[in-house]
């Protein structure tokens, strides 16, 4: 990790969306929108102005989260010398959106696309070993569901404080769905490239995504105040023990 000067002059030449990426952010974030509002159209009668409401909310909702992760993910990247870039995966949107509607809404999954890391050459020069490192992919892909952790417990934070919120209740819920998805090893999702980059970091993050997931979702203050511990300890231990260079 490079020091703070350093990443801040990286951030303000190469950190931007390419036009390609929002293409593709466009229809991922409505699809996965639709997707996690399909049950809030009204319970047993069908309203629309309830269901576009919803929706509405549940748009802000997914483009925060996407767009959280990805900035995450992509300032990692240019702090190891690298550029990350959202791919859209087409399949997986049609794959979820029939699911949803095969399962009546039960069944909610993010397969919404993956990550493409690249080196930037300049960046790199020094590093050990110099090109490509498919652990330092396996780290950035795993910075987004980190990411997604991270945005689960404030989410739960705030349901915390305004119980039963559509805001915060269904934040929560997708952020942790979209976590444990995306640590699937299938093709055009993040876990792929961490199984194949690092499997001790991607044997270590299932346990950790799952415990956090049963953490925040049992609702209770013991549980959120050990979540937030966990992810504190993570931070404390990954600052101490990144390299400055």
């Amino acid at each position: 990790m490079v020091n703070p000067k350093e990443l801040r002059s990286r951030v303000k030449k190469f950190f931007h969306f390419s036009k390609q990426e929002i293409i593709g952010l466009v229809p991922a974030i409505l699809v996965t929108a639709f997707i996690f509002s399909f049950r809030d159209w009204g319970g047993d009668q069908l309203s629309v102005s309830v269901g576009l409401t919803h929706l509405f909310i549940m748009a802000i909702i997914t483009a925060i989260t996407f767009f959280f992760r990805l900035s995450f993910q992509k300032i990692f990247a240019l702090s190891e010398g690298y550029e990350a870039e959202f791919k859209v995966w087409w399949a997986g949107l049609i794959i979820s959106l029939v699911l949803i509607f095969v399962t009546l809404g039960f069944v909610p999954l993010v397969l919404s696309g993956t990550l493409v890391v690249a080196l930037r050459v300049k960046q790199r020069l020094g590093e050990f070993r110099y090109g490509f490192s498919h652990k330092d992919n396996a780290i950035i892909n795993f910075i987004g569901i980190a990411g997604n952790m991270l945005l689960a417990i404030l989410f739960a934070i705030g349901n915390f404080f305004i119980p039963e919120t559509f805001f915060f209740t269904k934040g929560l819920i997708l952020n942790l769905v979209m976590g444990v998805t995306l640590l699937l090893p299938l093709p055009q999702l993040e876990g792929l490239n961490i199984f194949f980059g690092s499997r001790t970091l991607y044997f270590t993050a299932i346990p950790l995504v799952i415990l956090n997931s049963l953490l925040l979702l049992s609702g209770t203050k013991i549980g959120l105040i050990i979540s937030i511990i966990l992810a504190a300890l993570a931070i404390i231990f990954y600052t101490l023990t990144g390299s400055e260079k």
